[in-house]
């Protein structure tokens, strides 16, 4: 078993919501008969700036 963890640079919000929407799209692609169980994201407490991806929203 493992996590891992993928960290999105990106210029514009509109770029790192692509960028989120198409890894995410992946892992699902791959689904549960693959190992993949969640999809998760974490803030850090605000310590990585005031930025908030909202994983639902980006999937809508």
């Amino acid at each position: 078993e493992s996590v891992m963890e993928i960290v999105i640079d990106g210029l514009t919000k509109e770029d790192i919501d692509k960028a989120m929407r198409v890894g995410m799209q992946a892992v699902c692609d791959l689904g549960a008969m693959n190992g993949i169980k969640r999809i998760s994201a974490g803030n850090y407490g605000g310590k990585l700036g005031p930025f908030h991806f909202h994983l639902q929203e980006i999937m809508a």
